[in-house]
């Protein structure tokens, strides 16, 4: 059967399905879902293997797991408080929606972590190109920055300034990364690859120079939550993008919102991510701490991170909505 006909003859039932679905979402107490909405959640769940097995467009499939993952919430998820639900998304949630966009998350950290490795090759090797990316004013801003005592900090007033610095700061790259995306997903790799040329070449230049103990003791523990969650950020916009390039059998409207859905909760996890490394560059990284303890913490920190969205949630928790 040609996909046209699977959906035609199945519309109005999904069209049901749906509008119960909105409903049960849109009260603010707990409801028993109508009497057929358990058969009608059954019947979607055999379209949906119909549709894989017949290899029916991505998109279709895609709105299907929507409907059944939020239906399978409404049915079988214990009640559990505000506190419960945001566990099980940081257990759970996030690094499975991570994992499902590998390619894209591949795709973005080539984008962000290539010209950091690149530029810290070639201006090790041909210094002078560094103002060829950074004005005279600004790597000397840049020295000027690192060449205190490593720790010496801003004291305590300061830090609570600079916390908050870090974060407008910190969250607006985040935005503009993944606002990029509704630009077919070209302006979220756009921002990834400068963003990725203007670090490189501030960290090379700073490290060749002799001011590598202050800087690099500086951003390596924060940097382990700040960076790859920018790269994050890239992915949500990337997969806005995506959608909207090739919307398969929906209109752009409607792909942009299913590819919007996936991507806003990734972007709850990234704002996450860099209000804590937010709280690590103001309060831990300028601290007066020994140098080595910093970048033993600071490596910590990545393996922790690296770990944590390659382990957790591999198994659905009590509370998982995962179908």
């Amino acid at each position: 059967m040609k996909q046209a006909r699977f959906v035609a003859e199945r519309e109005s039932r999904w069209e049901r399905y749906a509008t119960q679905l909105k409903q049960l979402q849109s009260r603010r107490r707990r409801v028993a879902p109508p009497a057929d909405f358990p058969e009608q959640y059954r019947r979607l769940c055999n379209d949906l293997a119909v549709a894989i097995s017949r290899g029916y467009s991505l998109a279709l499939i895609q709105q299907l797991q929507s409907w059944i993952h939020a239906g399978h919430a409404l049915l079988y998820r214990p009640r559990t408080t505000v506190g419960g639900q945001i566990a099980a998304f940081f257990s759970h949630g996030f690094p499975a929606l991570v994992r499902a966009e590998w390619r894209l998350v591949a795709l973005c950290s080539l984008l962000f972590f290539g010209p950091i490795i690149w530029l810290f090759w070639y201006i090790g090797t041909t210094p002078e190109f560094v103002y060829r990316v950074l004005s005279p004013e600004m790597v000397a801003q840049y020295e000027q920055m690192y060449s205190r005592e490593p720790g010496s900090g801003w004291g305590a007033e300061g830090d609570v300034i600079m916390f908050a610095f870090y974060i407008m700061n910190n969250i607006g790259v985040a935005l503009r990364t993944f606002a990029g995306g509704l630009l077919f997903g070209v302006g979220s790799g756009f921002i990834l690859l400068f963003n990725g040329v203007m670090i490189g070449a501030v960290a090379a230049h700073l490290s060749f120079e002799g001011f590598h103990e202050s800087f690099w003791s500086f951003v390596i523990g924060h940097g382990a939550l700040e960076l790859p969650a920018i790269v994050l950020a890239g992915v949500a916009g990337a997969r806005m993008g995506l959608n909207l390039l090739f919307p398969g059998q929906l209109s752009r409207l409607a792909a942009l919102r299913l590819g919007a859905s996936q991507a806003v909760r990734l972007l709850y996890g990234v704002m996450v991510m860099l209000l804590l490394a937010a709280g690590l560059e103001a309060f831990w990284s300028a601290s007066p701490v020994p140098v080595m303890v910093k970048y033993l913490v600071g490596g910590a920190l990545w393996l922790a991170v690296i770990a944590y969205f390659v382990f957790a949630g591999r198994h659905p928790g009590p509370s998982s909505d995962e179908h």
